[in-house]
């Protein structure tokens, strides 16, 4: 994990070389007007609490550790005169549980991509708000695409040990952030919090195995469609941004909470993870 994390320090020094202008968390540019150029990108590390339950495999809940990482892209683009930025989120975790008695072990994990558009309300943008902005308090909206590949696996003998996750959506998503100054330096909060909306999930059939769905193709409503009633789910995430030199340190908190009922079986997810990485602002050419 910590390679990862040292390899996404390196890219983002040599983007820094290859651009016109870095922008520098507390490096206002007053001079710059395009907007829709301002870039940037997040790299973030976290370990938490876990808590899944998947009747599909045992109708215990299972808990333990969760490993979590996050690359962020965020940008302005030219749509609505300057006032839409695009959101590009890779989020990637694995799980590490045990039952209640402690012995029998569960693995799970699963990666989601993101792309987002929002509109920015106030006079500035959430991507850098600290920069030419007229307001410390800033707040967006919009919609996101998203998609989740995954899997849950208990350590125990049986006909289906594992359940496969698989989701393609279309999410609600809100973020705000507050520039707060302390002695002439700007830390910034950001919060975000997204709704899965409608779309698309797998999900076997009650006492439907996987050898019968896709060996003897035996279809049983497998594709289900998804929306709030069946799949009342939200994503949470709240940072703090910190100035160091040419980067901006990041501290957060992530809070995952994943349901569904499909087919009559129940799944959860909740996660709790504290988390820690570096930024980068650019100007693209």
């Amino acid at each position: 994990m910590a390679i990862l994390l040292l390899l996404s320090l390196y890219a983002y020094s040599q983007d820094s070389q290859t651009s016109n202008l870095n922008l520098q968390l507390g490096g206002a540019n007053p001079q710059i007007s395009n907007l829709n150029k301002e870039v940037l990108h997040s790299s973030m590390i976290g370990v938490g609490s876990s808590n899944i339950l998947d009747t599909y495999l045992s109708s215990y809940n299972y808990t333990g550790t969760d490993i979590r990482i996050q690359r962020e892209t965020m940008r302005m683009t030219n749509l609505w005169g300057g006032r839409v930025s695009n959101q590009s989120l890779i989020d990637l975790n694995g799980d590490i549980n045990k039952n209640h008695a402690r012995n029998i072990d569960e693995y799970a994990g699963g990666i989601r991509y993101s792309q987002g558009w929002f509109y920015n309300f106030f006079n500035g943008n959430t991507v850098n708000p600290v920069e030419r902005s007229a307001s410390r308090f800033n707040v967006a909206a919009g919609l996101a695409a998203s998609g989740y590949l995954g899997v849950v696996y208990i350590d125990r003998s049986g006909n289906n040990p594992a359940q496969a996750k698989a989701d393609l959506m279309i999410d609600v998503s809100a973020l705000a952030t507050y520039d707060m100054v302390i002695a002439k330096h700007h830390y910034l909060w950001r919060y975000q919090v997204t709704f899965p909306l409608i779309g698309m999930a797998f999900s076997p059939n009650y006492g439907q195995s996987y050898y019968e769905a896709f060996v003897a193709k035996h279809y049983d409503h497998n594709v289900v469609f998804a929306y709030p009633g069946n799949m009342p789910s939200m994503r949470h995430k709240l940072t703090l941004d910190v100035p160091i030199k040419r980067y901006t340190l990041r501290v957060g908190y992530v809070a995952q909470f994943n349901q569904s009922m499909f087919n009559h079986l129940k799944y959860h997810s909740y996660s709790h993870d504290f988390m820690i990485g570096f930024n980068k602002y650019l100007y693209r050419r």
